[in-house]
């Protein structure tokens, strides 16, 4: 089986397949169009020729007639060499007829009047003497029987040529109609032969360049399983080979990242419970009393401790999102879900004296809770964590024509048009300064969005006026009770 080395070599085979049959098309045409005008030429020439031909032997027919009865009154010598002459000259135009025009029954009239024109020229030749006897005037008179008969065998010669002639016209109209009809053929199928090839390697041009297509798609989403040999033209098949071992390095760099989350993870939670516990202790008063001063630290320890477990927690969504993990869906209430969430950081917003205003009606969905949770929580908290002392957060929610449709709003310092998309990717921190002593781990919107996009969902950044305003949409398919 031909194997094309590179996409141009076959580019050029399939030039070549497909322009064959429209060449081989032209090259009949052009040679039965050149076939059908030689044969027109020709007989045009034909009839010229006879109809010059028809026209003198008639006019020598006319003349040896004149001559004939002229001599049969005169017997002069000399008129009898004129038809001698005129003679000679018509059986020359007989046997120029005979071989312009060798049809049977042509041939045979023709032989038939130079017959004729001979017993004549014999009738009027068998006396020259200027008193012919009556016997010898009877002679010439029965030669000159022989006119009207070479009169009418000239009519039965036109009326031979004329059928031949017709007959010819109606040869060249059947070959003429019968070229055209195997045109009109070779034409229809040359066209959806052509087009037919035209498709077969516009397939195997653009199969590979597909394949390769939907291969880096793969890889952009995170799928590097089962890479398909891809064939083809050897370049694209090295193009497909590099992106298959690309596929893998990423996967392994990949797999890397997420046990070095996993596992830092998991350490940094022991540590965390260890520190948590001995602050509950402090809290509590086991070891002893604490004076104002010593409280105030201690609240601002369980500031700290709170917001390090919220950056775990975040580093454990983000890799288990990673891991592809299927959703279990169930019904949730979500405005109790909001409200529960809200509740979880009313008191860092309490300390920053930032207010929530909720408002939305009562909507059932069918959802994983606890990925949706999390990306409401994480844009709640990167609302709170942005909002000034003193700032606001609105929570909205409602049905839409595209199914459900939630806003976050705060009054901070808003999202650059140059960031908007940026800020979705993990560990990127934006320019935008947090209100508060730690800084975050940049991965709270891009878990966000994994976690509405696992349900089919969008979740992007709006125009505000004042701070930053993001929307997250979920499907009618999550809706409990349709619209």
């Amino acid at each position: 089986m031909f194997q094309a080395r590179s996409i141009l070599q076959l580019v050029l085979v399939g030039f070549l397949v497909v322009l064959l049959p429209v060449l081989g098309a032209l090259l009949y045409g052009a040679r039965a169009l050149s076939t059908m005008a030689k044969a027109h030429r020709d007989h045009l020439v034909l009839v010229s020729d006879s109809a010059e031909q028809s026209q003198r032997l008639a006019k020598g027919l006319v003349d040896l007639e004149r001559l004939a009865r002229q001599y049969n009154l005169l017997f002069d010598a000399s008129l009898l060499g004129v038809f001698n002459n005129e003679a000679v000259t018509a059986i020359g135009v007989l046997k120029s007829l005979q071989s312009l025009r060798p049809e049977p029954d042509i041939t045979r009239t023709a032989s038939g009047m130079i017959e004729q024109i001979l017993a004549l020229q014999r009738g009027l030749n068998s006396t020259l003497d200027p008193k012919p006897s009556p016997e010898q005037k009877e002679n010439v008179a029965q030669a000159l029987l022989i006119l009207p008969s070479l009169s009418e065998n000239m009519q039965t010669l036109r009326f031979a040529m004329e059928q031949d002639l017709k007959q010819k016209v109606s040869l060249a109209k059947d070959i003429a109609q019968t070229t055209q009809s195997r045109l009109l053929i070779l034409g229809f199928t040359v066209l959806p032969g052509t087009l037919l090839l035209v498709g077969l390697f516009s397939i195997l041009i653009t199969r590979p360049v597909k394949a390769i297509d939907r291969r880096i798609k793969q890889i952009g989403t995170g799928s590097y399983e089962n890479p398909r040999r891809i064939t083809g033209p050897r370049d694209l098949q090295i193009v497909a080979e590099r992106l298959n071992w690309l596929g893998q390095r990423l996967r392994a760099s990949e797999e890397a990242q997420e046990r070095f989350l996993r596992h830092i993870s998991h350490e940094l939670k022991t540590p965390l419970a260890t520190i948590k516990e001995g602050i509950e202790l402090l809290a509590d008063g086991i070891p002893g009393p604490l004076n104002q001063r010593q409280t105030e630290v201690l609240s601002i320890l369980q500031s700290g401790v709170q917001h390090f477990q919220v950056l775990i927690n975040n580093l454990l969504d983000f890799n288990l999102l990673r891991s592809n993990k299927p959703l279990i869906r169930e019904q949730v209430s979500l405005k109790e879900l909001i409200a529960g969430i809200v509740r979880l950081h009313q008191l860092t917003a309490e300390r920053k004296s930032v207010q929530f205003e909720l408002s939305g009606d009562e909507i059932i969905l069918r959802v994983d809770r606890s990925v949706i949770s999390a990306a409401i929580d994480n844009l709640v908290s990167n609302a709170l964590h942005f909002s000034p002392e003193g700032g606001r957060i609105r929570l909205s929610w409602q049905k839409g024509a595209e199914g459900l449709s939630m806003t976050v709003t705060d009054e901070g310092p808003g999202i650059a048009s140059e960031e908007r998309e940026k800020v979705f990717l993990p560990f990127y921190q934006g320019k935008a300064m947090r209100v508060g002593p730690l800084k975050g781990t940049g991965l709270g919107l891009s878990v966000a969005r994994e976690c509405v996009e696992l349900h089919k969902g969008q979740l992007r950044i709006l125009d505000a006026e004042r701070g930053a305003r993001l929307e997250l949409n979920l499907p009618h398919s999550v809706l409990v009770g349709g619209r």
